[in-house]
């Protein structure tokens, strides 16, 4: 059985897998300042307790150092506002490089630190209580998903994570990230015998996360969702359907078999609307 190819967004599918992302507005980061309260997904990781710890700020490895790729991960920034794009071109360029020995964890507020007009962030499109506003900061939502999903296809184990409010356009229900400075990080600990190292860059209207490690990995990964629809309450009008999505990390075997690590379950309630007379 031929092994499985790492998980990445072909540019060719881009336009069509993410037609949404035309809309001018983007969605949840850094809702502190609104005073958001968190939403947790139910999930192993979530519930750990590890310490997270910041990139060491030795000397740049070589790149001879980490020759192989682990686990990659594209989205698109099609339709994002020049603010926006900003924002996320800070944040990738703060993360990009980053080195994670075995056992330590890399935590996206610890490097990224805090997004304020002082550090260079702008005003951009967030969605918050559904509801959507201006917020500094807007949009590095997006750079701490895709490098999740990078993370998880390199075979890193989620220490923190949180779901959005609501599903956004630029990556698939399960495998997004949103972030708050305060209250919501996204944290992925090595637990591989290697260390790793972080490139993150903006290619045109293109984010990409890669991880690069010392040597090739043991086993290569999917991201795999199973999804129920939650119905809604009858007799209540305007009332929609509610979602359940878990999240799989399969794993191939020696033998060539599958195996599906479970990575954390997100709950979209139905929605309320008003009792019918």
């Amino acid at each position: 059985m031929p092994p499985m190819a790492p998980r990445s967004m072909p540019s060719t599918m881009l336009p069509a897998l993410f037609a949404l992302s035309l809309l001018p507005l983007a969605p949840l980061c850094d809702a502190r300042a609104q005073g958001a309260s968190p939403v947790a997904a139910d999930s192993l990781a979530a519930a750990s307790a590890d310490s997270a710890s910041a990139p060491r700020a030795n000397a740049a490895p070589r790149d001879e150092e980490f020759p192989v790729t682990l686990g990659s991960f594209t989205t698109t920034l099609h339709g994002s506002r020049p603010g926006r794009t900003a924002n996320i071109v800070l944040a990738a360029e703060a993360l990009d490089g980053a080195v994670v020995a075995p056992g330590e964890v890399l935590s996206f507020n610890a490097v990224v630190g805090p997004r304020t007009l002082e550090r260079g962030y702008q005003a951009a499109p967030v969605i918050l209580h559904e509801t959507r506003q201006l917020q500094t900061g807007g949009g590095v939502c997006q750079v701490a998903s895709t490098i999740f999903a990078a993370g998880m296809l390199a075979g890193l184990s989620s220490v923190e994570r949180w779901r959005h409010s609501s599903p956004v356009d630029y990556i698939a229900p399960g495998e997004d990230a949103t972030i708050a400075w305060g209250a919501k990080d996204m944290k992925l600990r090595n637990d591989l015998a290697q260390r790793v190292r972080l490139r993150v860059r903006v290619l045109g209207a293109t984010l990409s996360a890669r991880i690069e490690g010392e040597a090739p990995p043991a086993h290569e990964y999917e991201l795999a969702t199973d999804e129920r629809e939650l119905p809604a309450d009858p007799g209540v009008e305007g009332a929609r359907p509610g979602r359940e999505i878990e999240l799989y990390r399969v794993r191939r075997d020696a033998r060539g078999a599958d195996v599906r690590e479970f990575v954390h379950r997100d709950v979209y309630p139905p929605t309320r609307g008003r009792q019918a007379p």
